[in-house]
């Protein structure tokens, strides 16, 4: 282990989800409390990684996905329960706050291209985080959620390999291609990351999911796109700043957010008096 930074340190395989005593009782709080409120929220984040791969990672905070239609009621209930609740990005997330614990309300992507919706609740799994009951985001939606995280400080494609290599072989791969629709090639460039990092098992995703995207890539070759788009931003705000703040290309991060924060729904939640401290940042 000295070896390692400490950063690796965190990176391990663990034998129990740990979670430091302070922020377990105030999760367990704040998870007791979205049950008894009948509030439907899936658990995804590392300890949804540590679920399904095993493998435990510090965090500061915990993540939990809901529909948008139920943040302000999550809010409200966790407010009641002794919570500092505050807005931050008003197309997906809000965070909740005690004793120096954070648990962060997602109901959107960071990059506006989607809102969370009813099939993470739907397809998601039964589990126990600090001795409460809950349910954790299905291991197709991680993988969906995680294509669009490729920050220069953080980049989510070790979790998608990993997800890959312990859960391949019970995937359901109609709904992840479904779910990525015309994002497909993130998935098809996992795929080729997969098979340089794990070159003995291939075999853990099917050969119809590569032909099925092998043949969407030879349909396109050739085509001619559109030259004013980069999608880079979709990925990372940061790495492709460049390329729509001084190359001139269109930014369709921005677009999408726009869009997200024109909708009704998302409307509201902007404009609710419940929050303490509305924060409202770039996207």
């Amino acid at each position: 282990m000295a070896h390692l930074t400490r950063e690796e340190q965190k990176s391990l395989t663990h034998g129990e989800f740990w979670i430091p005593e302070a922020e377990r009782g105030v999760y367990q709080h704040a998870l007791r409390t979205l049950n008894e409120a009948g509030i439907p929220y899936v658990v995804s984040g590392l300890y949804a990684i540590y679920e399904y791969a095993g493998i435990y990672r510090q965090t500061k905070d915990l993540d939990l996905l809901l529909e948008p239609k139920y943040l302000i009621p999550a809010a409200r209930a966790l407010r009641d329960a002794g919570f500092h609740v505050e807005l931050h990005q008003a197309h997906w997330i809000a965070k909740a706050l005690k004793d120096e614990a954070m648990i962060d309300l997602i109901y959107g992507m960071g990059n506006g291209l989607q809102l969370i919706d009813e099939g993470w609740y739907r397809y998601s799994r039964p589990g126990i985080l600090a001795a409460v009951p809950i349910r954790v985001a299905a291991p197709e939606e991680l993988i969906w959620h995680r294509l669009f995280v490729s920050e220069r400080h953080r980049s989510d494609m070790a979790d998608i390999v990993h997800l890959f290599l312990t859960r391949g072989n019970e995937l359901d791969w109609e709904r992840l291609l479904a779910r990525v629709a015309e994002h497909w090639r993130l998935l098809l460039a996992q795929i080729h990351l997969f098979d340089y990092v794990y070159p003995g098992h291939q075999s853990r995703v099917p050969d119809w999911v590569r032909m099925e995207l092998y043949e969407r890539a030879f349909e396109e070759m050739g085509k001619p796109g559109d030259p004013t788009i980069c999608r880079g931003t979709l990925l990372s705000r940061f790495s492709f700043a460049i390329d729509v703040n001084e190359w001139g290309f269109r930014d369709l991060r921005k677009q999408a957010v726009n869009a997200a924060r024109s909708l009704p729904v998302i409307r509201a939640i902007r404009d609710s008096e419940l929050w303490d401290e509305p924060l409202e940042r770039s996207a």
